[in-house]
């Protein structure tokens, strides 16, 4: 790329086709047609013979359950309505041949931490739960299990909360958006707050450690009083993990309720995160994560802190679910239409370049780069690493080093953090932009200013990742 402008303007372009969030990776754009047989040898050779790899002694296994009883207007996940109780089964069998090729290439990890997500996990019955648990523990045996559960309220039963509890359930996480059943019913979602209720009874009578909430701010209607209400109740009941996720999607004035303007919801929903941060943060809550608060430090294991931190392998199991196996091999599974057979991947080689660049990124706009950590983790300074990248996002005023620790100068403002997250890709070195640039090169037009394409409202509104960050003023 022959200057400054003409860097800029593509990594904008990047952005604009390819956000990078958490559980999306760059690295993604790059993926290939592959076969499962290619995945395994690959982590194979590594294990082998790199010693990077060789450090990664966690793989977190992810399952996803794609089956919804409807579908809600706020998701953004990979799900469809179940048609027939028969997809299930054929969905289980996928499932099993999905394993058999990581149980050996994983031997010798720790696969304890076991996630599952959807989707609507909780819609399988306490059988199919009791299989593909089966399954799990014939594949990657360990001597304890931690379960992490995600759960509609309208499809969890006593049944299923003791297949889970006698497996080992860690935490189960309930989709609760509001307690309001008026606001919810707005975003097409139906359940009422005695069903809320009792899962978080059944579940803290059943010992289960840890018991998460998940909520939604910006909902049409949605107040702060509301939020305060909500919380209330919640905290009052026992709950000792709370998500707060901004209300987001594509289009902005779809969000909004009635009458009310795009800046008016941005303002109500700015207002609602913001109460919601302050109660729990006088109840003791401390951030975990990303929009994670928890009162017990041991009651989180975040599935996109391993995707972003590169500590651990993670194994997606189930349709269009994203796996990595840092310093190996990053691969995104296919077949959410056939739940008869979803053995289809695309995969994109992970080496350590990348690893270390997203690992850099990620840190800045957390808790700081560290120098001395980096050389500890890497084995190889972070200035010997990208020191052209770092001073070019110096001199963009973006980012600025005390005491060896480079970090996002802030104070956090809507325009930055888009222009943020786009220059902070000049830290994946001009090898892989370059590859980047070949891959888009019939899409990208450098006549074209590619900063102005998309509003700082809607950067703000479409990245959930970017908005939390925002939030806790990290």
């Amino acid at each position: 790329m022959s200057n400054d402008k003409d860097l800029r303007n593509f990594l904008f372009f990047l952005n604009e086709i390819k956000p990078l969030t958490s559980e999306d990776s760059l690295i993604g754009v790059l993926a290939t047609s592959s076969k499962w047989e290619d995945v395994a040898r690959s982590i194979n050779n590594s294990r082998e013979n790199d010693v990077f790899v060789q450090s990664i002694a966690k793989a977190h296994l992810y399952v996803h359950v794609p089956f919804c009883e409807n579908s809600c207007a706020f998701c953004y996940c990979a799900r469809r309505v179940l048609k027939q109780p028969l997809d299930i089964d054929a969905y289980i069998t996928s499932l099993k041949n999905q394993m058999k090729f990581f149980s050996p290439v994983l031997k010798g990890m720790d696969t304890s931490t076991l996630c599952f997500g959807g989707g609507t996990p909780s819609i399988l019955d306490e059988s199919q739960l009791d299989t593909v648990l089966d399954a799990l523990d014939k594949n990657f045996p360990v001597r304890e299990r931690k379960i992490l559960f995600e759960a509609n309220p309208s499809s969890l039963s006593q049944a299923k909360l003791d297949v889970l509890v006698k497996r080992g359930l860690f935490r189960l996480s309930i989709g609760v958006q509001s307690l309001d059943e008026k606001i919810i019913k707005q975003v097409a979602r139906f359940q009422t707050k005695k069903q809320v209720l009792w899962c978080v009874r059944s579940a803290l009578k059943a010992g289960v450690p840890h018991v998460n909430a998940d909520l939604i701010a910006g909902l049409p209607y949605q107040t702060v009083q509301g939020i305060k209400k909500d919380l209330k109740m919640l905290l009052d009941e026992g709950v000792n993990i709370v998500h707060v996720y901004p209300y987001c999607g594509k289009n902005l004035k779809a969000l909004c309720a009635p009458s009310e303007e795009v800046l008016d919801f941005i303002k109500r929903r700015d207002a609602i995160i913001k109460t919601a941060i302050a109660i729990l943060q006088k109840a003791g809550f401390k951030r975990k994560g990303l929009g994670s608060y928890a009162l017990d430090s041991e009651g989180e294991e975040y599935q996109e802190e391993l995707y972003t931190r590169m500590e651990a392998a993670v194994v997606g199991f189930g349709p269009l679910v994203m796996g990595q196996f840092p310093g190996s091999i990053f691969y995104r599974t296919r077949g959410l239409d056939s739940m008869s057979d979803f053995s289809g991947v695309d995969a994109c080689p992970e080496d350590k370049t990348y690893v270390m660049s997203h690992f850099a990124a990620m840190a800045m706009i957390t808790e700081g780069l560290k120098s001395q950590g980096f050389l500890k983790r890497f084995g190889m300074g972070v200035l010997d690493h990208c020191q052209e990248g770092l001073e070019y996002l110096k001199k963009q005023g973006l980012i600025a080093c005390s005491k060896s620790v480079w970090k996002f100068t802030g104070p956090w403002e809507f325009e930055r953090v888009r222009e943020y997250v786009v220059l902070s890709r000049v830290l994946f070195k001009p090898d892989f932009l370059r590859r980047l640039r070949k891959r888009f090169i019939s899409q990208y037009d450098p006549r074209c200013d590619y900063s102005k394409r998309q509003s700082w409202l809607e950067a703000y509104a479409n990245n959930w990742l970017t908005t939390l960050y925002y939030r806790v003023g990290a």
